[in-house]
């Protein structure tokens, strides 16, 4: 199990996985854009390629029409230190085949379930210490009835450049976001190494640069907590996603400098160039937390998010995300919502 953090230890961690949010976001929008460019078949050959070291062992619940992609953000400033890493972040990117709609599912990082097809139960985040990221796809393909074989992985260095070279965010500022925004941008600044950022000074629209557009995205205590924080976050998701699809030649060229080498991942030039191609009709759907229902458990001592009933949200999951009417959960679903759902 994990060591008790200390209060400034979880600050610093919850900071970690919204930078995290921001940059697989900002990767969905650019890494198809960036394959089409032809000017960046060089820039696409520093992404850290990585394949996974055995499908056979994923455990694929195959999803008719739709194609998921894990993407993952772990709590390292260097992708050399990636191994027997936790991933402070785990979304499942759910693009509709059809409609080329993506809808991204954030399973919450302290998610009880089974780590891979072992008998331990412990938190989701562990699983990538415990196995590395064919247990992380594992665990949630067991878990929620999925197909993963795709992920990128990345960590949190070089968003705040990737906006800057974006040239900042357009964001409505309200006069109560003021002085914790100001206070995140600081923050976020000594961890990215800027020495200049935006300090903003009145309410109203104005453009952010990189590192006031992340702590846009951070600001919670007093100002509507987590729930205004996704909201916030969905904005900043939007607005990054609407200037990377009219970005010219150049700036992309630019943006995909600060950025992919600080990826990992499985996916080919030609799964890129496959995202390049749709793209331009890409919409981002309602990103939704899961477990849908749940609670804060304690087991042996240690704190977890618990599923009240975990069959029960996968039902769901698959109806809202997959338009699944007649499913039903797998047995293995079962079987784990029956043991993660029991403290």
């Amino acid at each position: 199990m994990a060591k008790k953090l200390s209060p400034r230890a979880r600050r610093r961690r919850r900071g970690r996985r919204i930078v995290n949010t921001l940059l697989i976001v900002l990767i969905i929008a650019l890494i198809g854009a960036i394959a089409a460019v032809m000017a960046g078949t060089k820039i696409l050959n520093t992404v850290n390629r990585a394949d996974l070291k055995s499908s056979a062992d994923l455990y694929r619940h195959e999803v008719n029409g739709y194609t998921n992609i894990l993407l993952l953000g772990v709590d390292t400033r260097d992708l050399s230190e990636v191994k027997n890493s936790r991933t402070d972040m785990i979304m499942i990117a759910s693009i509709n085949n059809s409609t080329d709609e993506i809808t991204l599912t954030s399973v919450y990082r302290d998610t009880y379930l089974q780590m891979g097809d072992t008998s331990t139960y412990d938190k989701i985040t562990h699983a990538h210490y415990y196995g590395s990221t064919e247990m992380s796809i594992a665990s949630l393909n067991r878990a929620m009835d999925l197909d993963i074989d795709q992920y990128a992985l990345v960590n949190f260095k070089g968003v705040a450049d990737a906006v800057d070279e974006m040239g900042g965010l357009e964001i409505n500022v309200e006069d109560y976001e003021i002085d914790e925004l100001n206070k995140y941008t600081k923050e976020t600044a000594k961890i990215v190494g800027k020495k200049s950022y935006t300090i903003v000074k009145k309410p109203g629209k104005q453009v952010l640069d990189g590192c006031a557009s992340v702590s846009y995205g951070r600001i919670r205590k007093g100002v509507g907590d987590d729930y205004k924080r996704t909201d916030r976050m969905r904005i900043v998701f939007k607005k990054i996603l609407s200037k990377a699809k009219s970005m010219d030649v150049k700036t992309l060229y630019q943006v995909a400098g600060a950025i992919l080498p600080e990826v990992q991942t499985n996916l080919s030039n030609k799964d890129m160039m496959s995202l390049a191609l749709k793209l331009k009709k890409l919409n981002v759907g309602d990103s939704k937390g899961f477990p849908y229902n749940k609670t804060a458990g304690m087991v042996d001592g240690v704190s977890y998010v618990q599923a009240t009933d975990l069959a029960s949200d996968v039902k769901k999951f698959h109806q809202k995300v997959f338009n699944e009417s007649d499913y039903e959960p797998s047995a293995t679903v079962q079987e784990i919502s029956r043991i993660a759902s029991r403290y």
